[in-house]
């Protein structure tokens, strides 16, 4: 009879553990599910939209980072941007805006855009930063927008300052 009780505290021991481990499993699932939710939420996909150079009849089909998350995020470990795309950085205020080439991996034109839709500012061919500290560039006059675009992109199709442009967002 003892050996019975004790084989029998084993077995519910065994199913208490094998319980017991299926709880932590679940729990620690849960957690994990949560976690990459959550982290998701912190990087929530970028817009989309369509930036236009009426006078050159130039097209920009554009990722739209509003928050300051993908602001930072903007185009960093990318190999490639497409012919015709860019990303469109919206902030808050318009004020001097900066921007800087860590984590970058193809050179990119920059385009500072007025809220009156103007360029106000380019920067040229930035490349891709090798040693840190990576420099810092900024505009020459306060912007609300920020383009980026393929290196180059603004010679070859003449782009100026002072050109309006068009935003469908």
């Amino acid at each position: 009879m003892a050996k019975d009780i004790e084989n029998n505290w084993a077995i519910m021991y065994e199913n208490g553990m094998y319980v017991m481990k299926t709880k932590l499993f679940v729990v620690f699932l849960i957690i994990f599910i949560v976690t990459n939710v959550s982290a998701e939420q912190q990087y929530e996909k970028f817009g989309r939209g369509k930036v236009v150079f009426s006078q050159q009849t130039i097209t920009i089909v554009v990722e739209v980072a509003r928050t300051e998350m993908q602001r930072t995020i903007g185009l960093m470990f990318r190999e490639y941007l497409a012919v015709h795309s860019g990303m469109l950085f919206i902030f808050e205020q318009e004020t001097i805006q900066r921007v800087w080439m860590r984590y970058t991996l193809i050179p990119l034109d920059v385009v500072f855009i007025s809220a009156q839709g103007k360029i106000v500012s380019m920067i040229k061919n930035l490349q891709p930063c090798k040693v840190e500290p990576c420099e810092i560039y900024q505009s020459t006059v306060a912007a609300t927008y920020m383009l980026e675009v393929n290196a180059g992109m603004l010679d070859r199709k003449n782009i100026e300052i002072g050109q309006k442009l068009l935003f469908y967002l």
